[in-house]
């Protein structure tokens, strides 16, 4: 691996032949099969290139670019470069690359006057996953499958090798050979999963296709079979805050409880005690329980289950915070004064016993000051209401630096006991849930700050200023709604949060907020302290949930380190070299989880949305492309109008974000609202088809 990054430096300056090539690398040109067989490992892994001159070079010099590909839809890609713009990909420009693929893309001269860059896939470097999903269909002798996802081409299967599937299956299939110019790939099935039309089969689906699975291997589970609850004298080592009167809040539904509070009101401002489940305890660094929990990444939170990190004997029960039981935490004390700025703070090990498991729903009910719920929990009544006065201090702080806060509503699928969607609603977002959101954020940023100055290596959270072109096209849209960042040289979070509170309670305010949004860069992990732009924060990390995040165990691990003992710069530089790599790798697993998860509650919406066909609803244009309008209905359910299945001639007028029926001049701009007639509910599209209602 040295030589190959000692190669890629001296390529930067220019192309070498292959002499060229040993001599700087100081090879023996005796072994001349041996090396140009190494040279070959890296053409194959698109590290480097080989061109018509026989001369090597690193592909970024020829115009290639090589990363993952992500497919949101099925019909085109993305290549995304942290801190530059997304390369678009249209799909016959996919070359049969599938979501998660490594690949070189080659930059198009001819962006056909996109504001975009745009690219084709040149090769297909590395394969995510080799099982698939698709229905199998039957033929004499042998049968094919029609991948769900993105592939451009089905997949023969031999008689042999069909495992009983029934013509229209649904099926996983393992893919022994992806195919050239002259053959179809071919594959084996693994696995039926049923009727395509069953949306527990498709959301299983989505678990295989991912590589997920919901059960731990025997090695893991006899590691967790070995697990206790931690001895007297590990308790009696620890400060002890069992006598404090801490509690959780979390959702009704919650099961592994990672994060309780305490606050106290002092004579120069308030205490803060963030205490959280102390899972290093238990899980030990490079056991097959860590190993496990790197590989998943973090929790993964679908329509109608939970795929933890973690085995449930550990997040239901020895990490999780219950009340009345004795309990391993972190704690971050945080002393305040009475403007809510941070003047002293300290973190160390310790026991508590919750004394209350509280609910979102019961803490906004004690503020609203239900007689009920207020003499129910008496005993703590003026500690919420002293949180609830910490809580918009914090908050008024983060308004003053410029924080960004946006107010989307978000989508709950609510589902019987059958699974069956009951009933579609917004999520609530009370005081008591920013209660628990602020507090949290003041632990992250306090442990981060800490970890900063001391030098530790750590994995924080980073979220980069937005890219420029996106902006640029963002503020050309706001002008149109009648506002307008000033100064574009200069972005400041702070810009969008004065736009985001002038629209908050207008018709297209949820418009305005979404679009902001989509400017934004995506927040990741990183080895490398970057700062968080939409928090308007100079240091900030993952502290809060060790049970359902891996980098929240890490941060974990690195604060015990620095509390116990010296590390030494050797030490330091090797934590670092791998904090890189499993930065890395969280967060594509957070990628892939958000994913999953939008996956499965867009299969659930379709299966909630096919007895509303034929039904009239209004609706809002949130986006459009050439061919399609994309709206949201009442319900905040995500709809397309696709205007190419239409008799009638459409323009898209891409700079004024606007649709024209040349048939009629009927004119479809971003932000408007029309009443539609829900057309198709397709599992097959993965779409809510709706056509303009003309009654």
């Amino acid at each position: 691996m040295s030589d190959l990054i000692e190669l890629k430096k001296f390529l930067e300056s220019g192309p070498l032949n292959y002499n060229d090539v040993v001599t700087v690398l100081g090879w023996s040109k005796k072994n001349r099969k041996k090396n140009k067989q190494l040279l070959e490992e890296w053409i194959d892994r698109g590290e480097i290139l080989l061109v018509k001159s026989g001369n090597y070079t690193i592909p970024e010099s020829e115009g290639y670019i090589r990363g993952e590909v992500s497919i949101p839809t099925g019909k085109f890609g993305f290549l995304d470069i942290q801190g530059e713009e997304s390369i678009f990909i249209a799909g016959p420009y996919l070359r049969g690359a599938m979501n998660g693929d490594t690949v070189l893309v080659r930059i198009l001269k001819d962006a056909r006057g996109s504001k975009s860059r745009e690219g084709e896939v040149y090769k297909i470097i590395e394969r995510s996953k080799n099982v698939i999903i698709g229905v199998y269909q039957q033929n004499d002798n042998f049968g094919f499958v029609l991948p769900k996802e993105h592939m451009g081409r089905d997949v023969y299967i031999s008689r042999k090798k069909t495992k009983g599937a029934k013509n229209g299956d649904l099926v996983a299939v393992k893919i022994y050979f992806w195919g050239d110019e002259e053959r179809k790939p071919e594959g084996e099935i693994v696995s039926i999963l049923g009727d395509p039309q069953n949306t527990e089969a498709l959301i299983n689906g989505i678990l295989i296709n991912n590589g997920v699975s919901e059960t731990f291997s025997d090695e893991v589970e006899n590691e967790l079979y070995k697990l206790e609850k931690p001895s007297i004298g590990e308790i009696n080592s620890r400060r002890d805050l069992r006598d404090l009167k801490i509690i959780t809040i979390d959702g009704s539904d919650a099961k592994d409880l990672d994060d309780a509070v305490y606050v106290e009101k002092t004579k120069t401002g308030y205490k803060l005690i963030v205490c959280i489940a102390d899972v290093s305890y238990y899980v030990s660094e490079k056991s097959k329980l860590d190993e496990e929990a790197l590989k998943r990444g973090n929790s993964i939170y679908l329509v109608d289950r939970v795929i933890p990190m973690l085995p449930k004997k550990l997040s239901n029960d020895l990490c999780s915070l219950n009340p009345n039981e004795d309990k391993l935490t972190f704690t971050a004390e945080i002393d305040l004064d009475e403007q809510g700025k941070v003047v002293k703070n300290d973190f160390y090990k310790s026991v508590i016993n919750s004394k209350y498991r509280m609910t979102y729903q019961k803490v906004n009910e004690i503020i609203a000051g239900d007689e009920e719920s207020v003499k129910e929990y008496e005993p703590i009544n003026e500690m919420i209401l002293h949180m609830l006065e910490l809580s918009k201090l914090l908050r008024d702080v983060k308004k003053r630096r410029g924080s960004i806060d946006f107010e989307l509503p978000e989508i709950k699928v609510v589902l019987n006991d059958d699974k069956s969607v009951k009933e579609i609603e917004l999520r609530k977002r009370g005081e008591s849930e920013r209660i628990i959101e602020d507090f949290m954020v003041a632990a992250n940023e306090s442990v981060a700050e800490k970890l900063f100055w001391e030098e530790m290596p750590t994995i924080y959270r980073v979220h980069e200023d937005p890219d420029k072109e996106k902006i640029k096209t963002l503020n050309d849209t706001l002008i149109k709604f009648g506002y307008h960042l000033k100064n574009l040289e200069d972005i400041h979070p702070g810009k969008f949060q004065t736009i985001i509170e002038k629209t908050k309670d207008l018709d297209e305010g949820y418009l305005i907020h979404k679009l902001i949004l989509r400017a934004m860069q995506r927040a990741r992990y990183n080895n490398k302290n970057l700062g968080h732009f939409g928090l308007s924060s100079k240091f900030y990390l993952h502290f809060t949930s060790p049970i359902r995040r891996y980098s929240d165990l890490i941060v974990h691990r690195v604060l015990g380190k620095s509390l116990e003992k010296f590390i030494k710069p050797k030490e330091k530089e090797q934590m670092l070299s791998e904090y890189e790599v499993v930065a890395k790798h969280i967060s594509k697993t957070e990628r892939d989880a958000d994913r999953m998860e939008e996956e499965s509650i867009k299969i659930k919406l379709i299966e909630y949305m096919k007895d509303k066909v034929g039904e009239v609803f209004v609706a809002r244009i949130s986006g459009m492309n050439k061919s399609k309008i994309f709206m949201e209905l009442e319900n905040h359910v995500e709809v397309v109008y696709n205007v190419h299945n239409e008799q009638d001639e459409y323009i898209y007028e891409e700079e004024n974000y606007k649709m024209i029926n040349t048939q009629n001049g009927k004119e479809y701009t971003i932000g408007n609202t029309i009443k539609v007639i829900v057309t198709n509910a397709s599992f097959e599209k993965m779409e809510i088809e709706i056509i303009p209602f003309k009654g």
